[in-house]
């Protein structure tokens, strides 16, 4: 079901158990996995490359990168510019963190992040990988939710560590 670039299919499984149909998503970060939300979900999604835009039956976000404090004290090139997010709704039932690419970063959302919706849960997608699951403990630090779980995939990176994401139930 996944193409090595999406969520793991663990991930879409753990969405189907705990998050009822219709609920309302935002990801950053678009794509094939998008498609399968966009089935069962009211699916809002962030994208820099206009290349994934209107890839999915979701609402789309074109929001390009830029940088800001957070992402260059980490050495990244930046985040989705803030100022296209300004008419996300209040609240959202899941916020997926799978976006932008590694190679930008996804550090930037600390910049922002008491200025998204509020959530019921979050998924930080890749957190097997270090930028990523430091970028979950410090969302863990900032945001103390009341519970958290990962999630590993039975995929393998070509290094052959299993994909892992975490799970933060915010409230």
């Amino acid at each position: 079901m996944t193409d090595g670039w999406m969520l793991p299919s663990e991930v879409f499984h753990w969405v189907d158990k705990n998050i009822p149909q219709g609920s309302l998503i935002l990801e950053f970060g678009s794509g094939n996995g998008s498609v399968e939300l966009s089935k069962k979900y009211d699916l809002i999604s962030v994208e820099h490359d206009e290349k994934w835009l209107g890839f999915s039956n979701g609402r789309y976000i074109h929001a390009g990168i830029i940088q800001n404090q957070v992402s260059n004290k980490y050495l990244e090139v930046g985040w989705y510019d803030i100022e296209k997010l300004i008419d996300l709704p209040p609240v959202v039932d899941v916020i997926i963190i799978d976006g932008p690419p590694g190679d930008i970063g996804r550090s930037g959302i600390l910049h922002y992040l008491l200025e998204l919706p509020a959530c019921t849960w979050m998924i930080i997608d890749d957190t097997d990988r270090q930028k990523e699951k430091h970028l979950a403990e410090k969302i863990i630090l900032l945001l103390s939710p009341k519970e958290t779980c990962q999630i590993e995939s039975k995929n393998q990176r070509p290094n052959g560590d299993n994909r892992k994401a975490t799970v933060l139930r915010m409230r």
